[in-house]
């Protein structure tokens, strides 16, 4: 695959397709190209030309998704989106938006029936960067952060009452099945939301050396598993158009 002289593409990934319809139907010139047994769409967003994946449920899946295109590509950077189960705070709401301050990984290290450690305690990091070991904290990018939260601080989402909050997210092997669970992980890593993909990609780009960025919907509450309650649709409405405003604005900061 031939891109335009001088311009690498955005990498652009969620879970499921079901998270980008709205940014799947606004992608001009489109293709498909099969890598694996996951399809990735060329073309075009708000001028940009990107590379939109959907990597599958899971920790294992969007690694593997991430790894493949960033060995595959020259992507300049990787944007990961979707839906979230927000923590029980106070200053959140449903179909507010989240952006990532770092990645977390809520379930590596030792576990027994009444406690739970992280990597540090096995004393083996993940990786090793000029700024020291890491091991359940993986940042972002701090200058793409930052800009995107420039950008978005002057956004108005179709959804008026929807708020922007920047922090920690979790990724969880085993989404919170309980009420308990959540306020436990909250607590644990004054976090504000909780997913599955976030940290293995972060990861990946850490080690590609590209530059990361996450935002996503908060579509429910973690530990709530009565999807009724669920506002999935509209999250992922407004997160998707959050992606489309920063893709557009994004030199004018």
């Amino acid at each position: 695959m031939n891109f335009e002289k001088g311009s690498a593409p955005h990498a652009l990934m969620a879970a499921l397709p079901g998270e980008g319809q709205l940014l799947l139907s606004n992608l001009q010139d489109k293709k498909i190209i099969l890598k694996g047994d996951f399809d990735i769409h060329t073309g075009k967003l708000a001028g940009r030309q990107v590379l939109l994946a959907f990597s599958g449920l899971g920790k294992i899946n969007a690694a593997t998704a991430a790894a493949t295109i960033l060995a595959s590509f020259p992507v300049s950077r990787l944007w990961m989106w979707g839906s979230a189960g927000a923590y029980p705070r106070r200053d959140l709401k449903l179909n507010d938006l989240a952006l990532a301050s770092e990645e977390i990984l809520g379930d590596e290290g030792i576990v027994t029936l009444s406690s739970w450690q992280p990597l540090d305690a096995i004393g083996i990091p993940l990786a090793k960067t000029a700024e020291g070991p890491i091991f359940n904290h993986i940042p972002v990018d701090r200058l793409e952060l930052e800009r995107a939260r420039r950008l978005l601080s002057e956004w108005r989402p179709a959804s008026a009452a929807a708020q922007i909050h920047e922090g920690p997210f979790v990724t969880v092997s085993g989404v919170s099945g309980s009420l308990a669970q959540a306020r436990l992980l909250a607590d644990r890593f004054g976090a504000l939301c909780e997913n599955m993909e976030g940290a293995a990609v972060a990861q990946v780009c850490l080690r590609h050396q590209v530059i990361f960025l996450e935002l996503r919907g908060l579509s429910n509450w973690a530990g709530d598993r009565n999807k009724k309650r669920w506002q999935l649709a509209e999250a992922l409405d407004n997160c998707q158009k959050a992606v489309l405003y920063l893709l557009e604005n994004w030199d004018k900061v």
